[in-house]
């Protein structure tokens, strides 16, 4: 369940590749006992630098670490930790990194990964990989990339902290779990950190990620607010979706059997925790549902999904929505036509590939209006023409009577006095009221300005 990555459009705002250089890590073990339950008090974490480096953009340096982070009972849990630079504290953001390849944990199955490259292996690191399961796909990373992801905080003057969660290496949803609740713990015990602005961020299965370490999060360390894109929510829900609602819905054979093989990797992992399939007697997914969710999470998020996601229907993102709408916020993606799920092939929905930068934008607006400071600057970047275009599809969507009102709160971010809308290629800065009132004028027709638009957007969109 892969998502676009931030990398193009932080890459883009540094207008160069950002320089980093890291020390030789040293050898670590794997040894994997996994609780019954998740802990959500700071308890112990060992904390192991198994590296460190420099990051250098923009005439400006940020130091970096990578950790080794050790909680009695559990695998070892890696993670790349930029340090707030500013004295005092400073907000903190949580990168949730799922499928990213590291080589310098010391451990023989990152090694063996990082031998094989990018591309498709066997998911021969996992337990319970056989005869007839599928591959999955391996993408090595580098502090560097990780550096450029992390860069729009960095700028901020945010600490940022990348928690891997290595599903090339095996595990289940508890090993993932208890990964994010170690970076968590971490940061209940890092200096200089605010505890009360920290912000989390993750998509697809770093959406589940985002969405259980807030569930988990110690009381001294839950996150202010969280952005998840396309997140698997709920569990059992979703080997219901692949088990009975794709085979009801997709007809054609071959289309079935692409989503049965992309799927196999991911029901092994589920199942290792879970006990199987939801229907079968003695199995458990208490801790694995919206409900769960919904009961535990504190954190406010936001939650951005195509309503043609193939892989993590939309349904879900509603179901639990309507369970605890004062912690989650959606923003639907809405497409016009008639769906055929014979013809859609499995991933996270065409608007969210059309519109990837405009979501981005969204979310990073999102994250820095709630945690920077009341007097502090806030670039947000974007590609120029993309917010147009998508505005245009959100006025059509309009005329045919749609509800549209979810755009609203996000537009009325961006016109928040700190905004300034950073044009990368251009290297042009805009007032985020300026911005927003020019792109509503040229798709409505409208005459807002940056001194009226803000309140034009309470009543809700133009009318077309």
């Amino acid at each position: 369940m892969r998502l676009f990555s931030t990398t193009f459009l932080a890459l883009t705002l540094l207008g160069s590749v950002p320089t980093a250089c890291c020390s030789n890590p040293s050898p670590s073990t794997n040894a994997c006992q996994i609780p019954e339950e998740t802990p959500t008090d700071p308890g112990t974490v060992q904390v192991t630098q198994l590296g460190s480096g420099e990051f250098r953009a923009a005439d400006q340096t940020w130091p970096y670490q990578l950790l080794k982070l050790e909680v009695p009972g559990r695998a070892a849990t890696y993670a790349q930790w930029f340090p707030p630079r500013k004295p005092g504290v400073s907000p903190t953001v949580v990168l949730t990194k799922p499928y990213d390849g590291i080589a310098w944990t010391g451990e023989a199955v990152d090694a063996k990964w990082a031998a094989r490259g990018a591309g498709i292996h066997p998911d021969d690191s996992e337990p319970h990989y056989g005869p007839g399961s599928s591959p999955i796909a391996f993408t090595p990373t580098t502090p560097e990339i990780i550096a450029g992801e992390a860069f729009i905080h960095l700028v901020h003057d945010f600490g940022v902290l990348a928690v891997f969660g290595r599903f090339y290496a095996g595990g289940d949803l508890q090993n993932d779990r208890d990964d994010m609740n170690a970076g968590m713990r971490f940061l209940a015990q890092a200096p200089n950190v605010d505890t009360t602005r920290i912000g989390i961020f993750g998509g697809s299965w770093g959406g589940y990620e985002a969405l259980y370490a807030a569930a988990d999060a110690p009381s001294t360390v839950v996150p202010a607010v969280g952005v998840a894109l396309s997140p698997l929510s709920d569990f059992a829900a979703e080997v219901d979706y692949v088990s009975r609602w794709v085979p009801a819905r997709v007809s054609d054979p071959a289309m079935r059997s692409r989503y049965q093989q992309f799927f196999e990797p991911y029901f092994r992992r589920i199942y290792a925790t879970t006990g199987g399939d939801p229907v079968t007697p003695g199995t458990d997914y208490t801790r694995w549902t919206a409900a769960h969710l919904a009961s535990t999470v504190q954190t406010p998020f936001l939650i951005l999904h195509d309503d043609w996601d193939t892989l993590i229907p939309v349904e879900h993102t509603r179901a639990l929505v309507a369970q605890a709408p004062q912690r989650f916020t959606p923003m639907y993606l809405q497409n016009l036509p008639a769906v055929d799920w014979n013809t859609l092939p499995p991933d996270h929905g065409p608007l969210l590939t059309q519109h990837g930068s405009v979501v981005i934008t969204l979310s990073l607006g999102h994250l820095l209006v709630t945690l920077g400071a009341a007097d502090q600057p806030l670039l947000v970047p974007h590609a120029q023409g993309t917010v147009r275009t998508w505005l245009q599809g959100v006025r059509a969507a309009q005329e045919q009577g749609r509800d549209v009102s979810d755009v609203v709160p996000r537009l009325q971010e961006l016109t928040d006095p700190r905004v300034l809308m950073f044009e990368p290629t251009l290297g042009a800065l805009q007032p985020g009221a300026a911005f927003i009132a020019q792109e509503l004028n040229a798709v409505w027709g409208t005459s807002f300005t940056d001194a009226n638009v803000r309140s034009a957007l309470g009543p809700g969109l133009p009318r077309p």
